[in-house]
């Protein structure tokens, strides 16, 4: 019998703490939410600042690009709010045209930095990242 209520013990106070996992991670969500677009860029341009040891220039540069890039994206998200496939779109130009604006500012080191920063946040595959082989790329065009 003790055995049979410790397995319930065990197994209710594991649940509790799965379960409280998420809504640590919803709070987090919800502050961010909250800051405002400029306190979003500043944010990401710490990051910038910090990772990449940006010089005072391009923390200028980058920090208008990020705010510019988050206005962007919240006009598209107010304007194609009933169109998700437009909207979609929408953000990856805008997220094309960050990029090629951060490698305009960006030292070619600092930039790779960066990709392989962005794309182990993002999940892609080591296989995958930072210049796929040609064959790689045939697949993706045939593809579409």
């Amino acid at each position: 019998m003790k055995k049979v209520a410790f397995a319930i013990l065990l197994t209710s106070a594991a649940a509790t703490a799965f379960a409280q996992a998420p809504a640590k991670q919803q709070q987090e969500k919800v502050v961010q939410a909250k800051l405002t677009l400029e306190q979003q860029a500043e944010a990401m341009t710490a990051s910038f600042t910090k990772n990449l040891r940006l010089t005072p220039e391009q923390t200028k540069k980058v920090y208008v690009i990020n705010l510019t890039s988050l206005q962007h994206a919240e006009a598209a998200k107010a304007k194609h709010k009933s169109n998700p496939g437009r909207l979609v779109r929408q953000m990856e130009t805008i997220s094309t045209t960050r990029l090629s604006q951060l490698k305009d500012v960006l030292t070619p080191q600092q930039f790779q930095q960066y990709q392989q920063r962005r794309e182990e946040k993002m999940g892609v595959p080591k296989e995958a990242q930072s210049n796929p082989s040609t064959s790689q790329s045939a697949r993706y065009q045939e593809s579409y």
